[in-house]
């Protein structure tokens, strides 16, 4: 239930200001028509509940996208329970935290001042350009609740998928630096006590042990330079991603590596058919919903093939046939939308599409994730399989030696 404050004239003229509960707005305008009343103004009750100083400093932080994820659900909620747009803005802002507050009292302040929730929204580089297209079109259909609670939808999936991906590259990544943390340990620690013992053996090594000294040897020489050598490439690369002739061929060549570049084909297929299928739906026009689409997918190589498209579907073009080249994408997604075109239901398929990739996206994850620890088990296996069998070579050679 939520409080209201009303003001109404009764039959015999008498104005009434109160405070009632009620499920909504509209539940309470019926509510006093029945009683007979005229209603003249219904307010939200501001709670001061929102106004209370919090001593947690990431209260303060500036808002972003999980914010404005979770802001226009509860604003579609909101403008579905009978709210005015502006009470709905002043509700959300009174109940989110300081460092988002101040966002959402802007907008309040411009829709007072007579513009749209659009306008106030652009302002604003934290609502991407996709939210802003649909909140236009609910402005102009009258069915704004449903294109935010779209929107919120869009924004969760985007943020799911693009975690489950970061998820499936950190955990090899974890798993390269601890078998780099291991070796370190056992060419700094292990090896060189294991060498001064194998050392005072005397006589000829057996190759292997005798590797694994060559081997230690080298590590101490040039240790140093070696960590260097990776710290500066690491750098490089990320310097040379931020030029954008680069990272278009860099995105490109990851796009052909295995199990990887599936993972990135599959996330950018995801990624088109999800929120094409939403702007679409929403009533985006195509030409307009490819723009955004462009700026979604993070792969430059993928995002210029939506960029050719549109300049292909803007020249009379069906849309799966620049899809289809170059056979980037998914191949079940340039069928689907061809299909879609020939029978008018493009957004629906889009939408069942992105259902589709997405759960085999997860898939993927999964297998990813299951195949990358034996793998790094065996490496890591070997290596201290290595360092140990040079070691007993050397503890057998050592014996025969000496019984001899």
């Amino acid at each position: 239930m939520t409080e209201f404050q009303y003001t109404a004239r009764s039959q015999s003229g008498e104005q009434i200001v109160q405070k009632q509960s009620a499920e909504s707005r509209e539940a309470l305008i019926r509510e006093l028509r029945q009683q007979g009343l005229l209603v003249l103004e219904v307010k939200l009750v501001k709670s001061k509940a929102g106004r209370k100083i919090s001593l947690n400093p990431l209260e303060y932080l500036s808002i972003n996208s999980l914010d404005v994820e979770r802001s226009f659900y509860q604003l579609a909620v909101l403008l579905r329970s009978g709210l005015p747009i502006l009470e709905a803005l002043e509700f959300i802002r009174d109940f989110s935290r300081p460092g988002v507050r101040r966002v959402w009292q802007t907008m309040v302040e411009r829709i007072n001042d007579g513009d749209s929730l659009s306008a106030a929204m652009a302002e604003h580089k934290v609502f991407m350009n996709m939210t802003l297209q649909l909140v236009r079109v609910g402005e102009s259909s009258g069915q704004l609740d449903h294109v935010l609670e779209q929107a919120s939808i869009a924004m969760e999936r985007r943020r799911l998928n693009r975690k489950q991906v970061f998820a499936a590259l950190r955990y090899p990544a974890f798993m390269i630096l601890f078998v780099i943390g291991i070796i370190v340990f056992m060419m700094k620690k292990l090896i060189p006590e294991l060498k001064k013992f194998i050392n005072t053996m005397g006589g000829k090594l057996p190759p292997i042990t005798q590797a694994l000294i060559d081997v230690s040897n080298w590590f101490e020489n040039y240790a140093g330079m070696l960590a260097l050598g990776i710290a500066a490439t690491v750098i490089t690369v990320m310097l040379l991603y931020q030029v954008r002739p680069i990272r278009f061929q860099m995105d490109r060549f990851v796009l052909g590596l295995p199990v990887f570049g599936r993972l990135f084909r599959l996330s950018g297929t995801t990624t088109l058919a999800q929120n094409l299928g939403i702007l679409l739906l929403s009533g985006v026009r195509i030409l307009d919903a490819l723009v955004t689409i462009e700026s979604l997918i993070g792969n430059r190589f993928l995002a210029s093939k939506v960029r050719y498209a549109r300049e292909r579907v803007a020249q009379g073009s069906t849309l799966a046939d620049p899809l289809a080249e170059d056979d980037v994408f998914m191949p079940m997604l340039t069928r689907m939308i061809r299909v879609g075109e020939k029978s008018g239901r493009l957004d629906v398929i889009l939408q069942e599409l992105g259902k589709h990739f997405e759960f085999e996206l997860q898939g993927m994850i999964v297998f990813m994730s299951s195949l990358i620890g034996p793998v790094m088990t065996i490496v890591v296996g070997g290596i201290i399989g290595f360092v140990y069998a040079a070691f007993l070579v050397a503890m057998f050679a050592a014996g025969s030696g000496s019984s001899k």
